[in-house]
């Protein structure tokens, strides 16, 4: 009897000091290599929708006119897949301010970024898909920091390499992005790569002129999943209105992409490899224009969630970049009332087991 006592009393310790922490979500796999395989997605009718290097069934893709589909089977041999429509995502209203110009500019405008996959580059451009160090994809952040530095925002470009381009690529690139973090705490911070898919899907016409679309991915397995698809939809509803063409869509990746360390992390599908990168470089300048007014320039009413651009932040219109930040502190005080709830409770637990031994004890002893 005695030893069952003993287990109960050390079990209470052990649930008295259980550590209550957040998930840590395993690490995500883009199925990619140099051979850059890619998959042709069509809908249940047999319609063509989109190409994506790595698809995995579960994925979403929402299409620029804010349809969303779910990837439900895929041909690894012929490498072709089929989504589902499951519905069309609410897109906010959006309206221009009859302002000419902003009226409110912050302090302190700050944007990191980094290249997970250093070794990306452009065929036509570069002459290889892929060199094993610093491809062409660091020429394209390179421009389009200095893009972003045409709006005053302080850009910090990492070229810190994590090759090969493998599973481990985001293990390796999680330290350069906690640094970029810890160090200029900024806004927003990017992760540049460049897809893997036919040229076609890239080509476009923006402001005019010939230019390269991009992607957004957001991954579906990180903590911030909910604010980085908000943050995402804003940028392509601002997109299609200050610079339509430029963005292609929103993909859902099954992978974390480290955006779980940043509530506004965004990874960009900079063109393809089979695009000139004369024509991603032409997008830069129009997606740096989006970012600087999606993130400063338009505001956000809380109760309708409708966006305005160059209009004046208010308590309840804040600017997209405060809104952000304010719902990431309301989910993280959330995370943190939880844990203490579930610390109290094990205590609760613990101390009445503990109790409920030393009186049996007695008893047995008298």
């Amino acid at each position: 009897m005695r030893v069952i006592y003993r287990i109960v009393i050390v079990i209470a310790i052990l649930c008295m000091f259980l550590p209550i922490t957040n998930v840590v979500y395993a690490e995500g796999t883009m199925n990619e290599d140099y051979n850059e395989i890619y998959y042709v997605i069509y809908d249940e009718n047999g319609q063509y929708l989109f190409e994506r290097t790595g698809a995995s069934v579960g994925d979403y893709y929402i299409d620029s006119d804010y349809n969303k589909y779910e990837v439900v089977k895929l041909d690894d041999v012929r490498h072709m897949g089929v989504a589902k429509h499951i519905g069309i995502v609410q897109k906010p209203n959006i309206s221009v301010s009859d302002k000419a110009n902003p009226i409110y500019t912050p302090m302190d405008k700050t944007i990191c970024m980094y290249m997970t996959h250093n070794d990306e580059s452009y065929r036509l451009s570069d002459g290889v898909d892929s060199v094993y160090g610093a491809g062409g994809i660091h020429d394209v952040a390179k421009y389009f920091a200095n893009s972003l530095n045409g709006y005053g925002i302080k850009v910090y470009v990492d070229e810190t390499l994590h090759i090969p381009h493998d599973t481990l690529a985001y293990s390796r690139s999680s330290s350069t992005a906690k640094s970029l973090i810890n160090e200029y705490n900024p806004n927003a911070i990017f992760d540049i790569h460049r897809d893997g898919t036919s040229r076609s899907q890239y080509l476009s016409v923006v402001d005019g002129k010939e230019a390269s679309k991009v992607r957004i991915v957001v991954g579906k397995a990180n903590s911030n999943m909910e604010i980085n698809e908000s943050f995402a939809v804003y940028l392509m509803t601002v997109g299609n209105e200050v610079a339509p063409g430029l963005f292609k869509d929103i993909y859902y990746a099954s992978g974390h992409y480290n955006q779980g360390l940043h509530p506004k992390a965004i990874l960009f599908e900079m063109g393809c490899h089979m695009i000139e990168k004369e024509l991603v470089l032409a997008s830069c300048d129009n997606l740096a224009k989006v970012v600087n007014t999606a993130l400063y320039n338009t505001t956000v009413d809380e109760d309708t969630g409708d966006l305005t651009i160059n209009s004046t932040p208010t308590v309840d219109t804040p600017t997209v970049n405060d809104a952000l930040d304010q719902r990431h502190e309301e989910t993280q005080n959330n995370i943190d009332n939880t844990n203490t709830l579930i610390r109290l409770l094990i205590w609760g637990v613990a101390i009445t087991a503990i109790l409920w031994v030393v009186i049996r004890y007695v008893k047995i002893r008298k």
